[in-house]
């Protein structure tokens, strides 16, 4: 009975573990959804940072009452196999040995405060444990996050998202003024855009890729939507340019962008831990699945 107990947690830390890395594999194989700026994607961090945090809660809550290595190491090793589903081998043996790392040291550091308590308060034995374990699982993810981005623009280059640029673009139209008097359009006659496709060194030396010319000449398109195409591509080749001699520092940047995100979604929800270790505590002791006794010590004084 008493073991019945201490794995009553483990199929739901086990549930936790495969959603989160169901959540995170598609992400860490992208490096271009940290800019869509979109709701979608926040609410995808959301629901990621909150399975860190209830990944976290669950697992120091199970470590907790179990307090054995025998039933903790060997729940540690099968949730760190499930990070597998991560599909590149070599980054899914390394989110699997951080992971298993850090459960390891975390079960470690709580079962030396479980041993050494004098008056027991889950806000204060736990909840440090939760929030360290939430950081050292960002840690991991953010690890993986920069070898995956690292390895995908060493093969096809860094380009930047064309959502970014329209947003940019949205932004700084809806800042300026509005103008009763409608601006010149760009009008480029046929004869000096087949000069200029057949002379592309020309556009190559004012920073512009050939393909806007494409944009320009179509009949359906109206002029208005060739200017926006046009100072778009120019905007986005300027930028390529910019970044081109600074593309090995491009991951290490997006991982440490991804860790703040997480970092401070994960601090916001963390807050909701100390009230939630109150209520799991006291339906335990309610329901008798835990007690506590109480004792005298005698203390030694020295009087002169």
């Amino acid at each position: 009975m008493i073991v019945l107990k201490k794995l009553l947690f483990v199929p739901f830390f086990l549930i936790v573990f495969f959603s989160l890395i169901y959540k995170i594999s598609p992400l860490l194989k992208l490096y271009d959804f940290l800019f869509s700026l979109s709701i979608n994607t926040f609410i995808e961090l959301i629901i990621i940072s909150a399975l860190i945090s209830l990944l976290s809660f669950i697992f120091v809550l199970f470590a907790s009452l179990a307090q054995d290595w025998k039933i903790v190491l060997p729940a540690a090793i099968i949730a760190s196999t499930i990070a597998i589903a991560l599909g590149d081998p070599a980054l899914s043996l390394i989110l699997a040995v951080t992971i298993l790392v850090s459960l390891l040291v975390t079960f470690l550091s709580l079962e030396n405060s479980l041993k050494s308590y004098l008056n027991f308060q889950p806000s204060v034995l736990l909840g440090p444990a939760i929030r360290h374990l939430s950081g050292l699982l960002i840690l991991s993810f953010c690890l993986v996050y920069f070898l995956a981005t690292n390895k995908i623009v060493a093969q096809n280059g860094f380009q930047i998202p064309d959502s970014l640029i329209d947003t940019a673009l949205k932004l700084t139209a809806q800042s300026q003024p509005q103008q009763e008097t409608t601006t010149p359009q760009l009008s480029i006659p046929p004869d000096q855009i087949d000069l200029l496709r057949k002379n592309p060194q020309l556009l190559k030396q004012y920073g512009l890729d050939p393909s806007v010319l494409d944009s320009l000449d179509k009949p359906s398109q109206s002029s208005s939507d060739g200017t926006n195409s046009l100072i778009k591509q120019t905007i986005k080749d300027q930028l390529q340019s910019f970044l081109k001699p600074y593309l090995g520092f491009i991951p290490a940047v997006l991982a440490l962008l991804l860790l703040l995100t997480l970092q401070s979604l994960t601090s916001i929800i963390n807050l909701l831990i100390y009230p939630l270790l109150w209520l799991i505590f006291y339906i335990l002791e309610k329901t008798k699945f835990i007690t506590f006794t109480e004792e005298q010590r005698v203390v030694r004084k020295m009087v002169i």
